[in-house]
């Protein structure tokens, strides 16, 4: 379905064309906030429905780019003002229980909004917003025996296909982002959601992993027996099975994957939308961490956290953590374990030794599983050196406040389990230690009197980690990283126009690479909104060569899909980006678009 909305879009951008002014040499402009001169913002909020009513007593926002967020409510009437405002860009947001969150010029709740811009020319501003009623999911949870199960929790997710591939997200509503809590009928209620489509899951609030053990008339009878016959000896019995409450989705599949579909029109209410919490199978799950003598095991920290997908989404409905200290002999356990594919990890920092790992995926099926080894080894170093592209100032020599690190790509489970060691020596040497296996990306700060300092590029194994993420292996030995830091930075700003050269506030404007190797940079694919004079602008934009384009809806997701950029290529036109260069590049969408 979102691939026919897609063509449609395309079809229309496509018809349209793109008309581009040469571009220009000149200073871009700075839409912060500014001091000074002052201006206001005023406006109506209705309901979108056939016969608009006030939205009365809802909460707008006006946020500020270098400023801080104002509030307000609006009146018996719907309307709201911001006065007295210093000149700039603004996004402004309504937000009232039972309707959803909308953004002034935003096309759906999950898009951004058209900036408001004040300006010398245009000091007020008055707008007219409407703001959809909430959907609502509601149903009864009840127990494999029928009766009420309270306290469970509910969560509506908002099922996308990203790459082909479905992946669930959470969408803020009146309640609470992550679910709300059956009563004492079991009855929940979900509401304020946006129009689309869910999955719907219930988590008892005893799920907590643990161990309910089963009587079976085996182990029934056997007890018996040994009432009447106290001096017999035990006779050998089976391992005890083990129970347990586990996530469920609606209609009653145990995994994302099966789970049933709701599709949520605006406004609409929902109802008889029950779920059954099972009671299932689990099973035991016990190991061993083995490390160096120094190493004291007591202090190794377990992680053990579902699988996720080969895109590194995770449903997160059903993913269940638990962290567990190790046994001074290196012996861990885990019980009442559902069925699934999980993935367990340790992570050691003790103070005289390297950071050490291990890992280990584990597979239950409702059977226990022993002999979990956990071989901890040292983590993978990089080292590399600080060098400087310096435009107008000298190099820096104190690197005291450089701050440099890895971060996860796609949800690395054991990055969270403690910081990764970076040393930078006094001539910028860089030493990161202890890294563990996984995706990562390359984050850095470093400001002195002399200039603020951004990271150009991360050249690691070969490749610029700003544009894709590295990916170390176990055993990997860095010694060769790069990593470019300047104080030259890149602009890209303009205005977007209609055929008769008004504004064209209402479309969206897309940026990627020329190259198709750097498609999945997420730095150099952007979108942005055009102000309500039809200006935009990006900023900090790396150097090279990029294709521009206007569309009428776009996710954010949806720029990660390598055939719509393919499409967009076809409708949008070819611009150069140099080193500190801030260009400008004016669009006009023809006649006929």
């Amino acid at each position: 379905m979102r691939r026919g909305l897609l063509i449609g879009v395309m079809a229309c951008v496509t018809g349209a064309g793109l008309w581009a002014q040469a571009a220009r040499q000149q200073p871009s402009r700075d839409a912060r906030v500014t001091s000074g001169i002052r201006g206001e913002i005023a406006g109506l909020i209705v309901t979108d429905e056939e016969t608009p009513q006030p939205v009365r007593r809802g909460l707008v926002r006006a946020l500020a780019s270098g400023g801080d967020p104002r509030s307000v409510y609006t009146d018996a009437t719907g309307r709201f003002v911001f006065p007295d405002l210093p000149l700039g860009s603004y996004t402004i947001e309504a937000s009232k229980p039972g309707f959803v969150r909308t953004a002034f010029g935003a096309r759906r709740h999950d898009r951004p909004g058209t900036p408001v811009n004040l300006t010398d020319a245009l000091r007020s501003q008055n707008l007219q917003m409407r703001m959809p009623r909430g959907g609502v999911i509601t149903g009864r949870i009840v127990d494999e025996y029928g009766q009420p199960a309270s306290g469970t929790n509910v969560r509506a997710q908002l099922v996308r296909t990203v790459n082909g591939e479905r992946t669930l997200s959470n969408v803020p509503m009146a309640g609470a982002l992550f679910g709300e809590s059956t009563d004492d009928r079991g009855v929940y209620r979900l509401y304020g959601l946006p129009a689309g489509d869910y999955v719907i899951s219930a988590t008892p609030r005893y799920s907590a992993w643990g161990d309910i053990r089963r009587m079976t008339e085996t182990d029934i009878s056997a007890a018996q027996q040994a009432m009447k016959q106290p001096a017999a000896t035990d006779a050998a019995t089976d391992p005890p099975i083990t129970m347990g409450y586990t996530a469920v989705f609606y209609p009653g599949a145990l995994t994302a994957a099966q789970a049933g579909v709701i599709t949520l029109k605006t406004g609409e209410e929902r109802s008889g939308v029950d779920v059954s919490v099972q009671f299932v199978r689990t099973a035991s799950i016990e190991g061993v961490v083995l490390g160096p003598g120094s190493v004291r095991l007591e202090a190794v920290e377990l992680l053990m956290m579902p699988r996720l997908s080969s895109s590194g989404s995770a449903m997160i409905v059903n993913i269940s953590s638990a962290n567990r200290r190790v046994a001074p002999d290196g012996k861990f356990s885990y019980t009442g374990i559902t069925s699934g594919a999980y993935t367990i990890s340790a992570r050691v920092n003790q103070e005289g030794t390297p950071p050490l790992w291990a890992s280990a995926d584990v597979d239950i099926d409702g059977q226990p599983v022993s002999g979990v080894t956990l071989g901890l080894q040292e983590g993978m170093n990089i080292v590399g050196q600080m060098v400087f592209d310096a435009d107008g100032v000298d190099p820096p020599t104190l690197f005291t406040r450089a701050r440099l690190n890895l971060i996860p790509a796609e949800g690395n489970v054991m990055v969270g389990m403690g910081a990764n060691s970076t040393q930078i020596s006094a001539s910028g040497g860089v030493s990161i230690k202890g890294v563990p296996p996984g995706r990562y990306r390359v984050n850095a700060t470093f400001n002195t009197p002399e200039a603020n300092w951004i990271l150009k590029s991360a050249v690691i194994k070969g490749k610029d980690a700003l544009d894709t993420a590295l990916e170390l292996a176990a055993g990997d030995t860095i010694t060769d990283a790069v990593f470019t830091f300047t104080n030259r930075t890149q602009a890209l700003t303009g205005t977007l126009q209609d055929a008769s050269k008004r504004p064209a506030p209402d479309y969206t404007v897309v940026l990627f690479p020329a190259d198709r190797a750097l498609w999945g940079s997420t730095r150099r694919v952007r979108s942005t909104r055009p102000g309500t004079g039809g200006k935009f602008a990006f900023a900090n934009l790396p150097a090279g060569a990029y294709r521009i384009a206007a569309v009428t809806d776009i996710g954010a997701e949806e720029l990660r899909d390598p055939a719509l950029l393919e499409e967009l290529a076809a409708a949008s036109i070819a611009f150069t980006i140099a080193d500190g260069e801030k260009k400008v590049q004016d669009l006009r969408i023809a006649s006929g678009g």
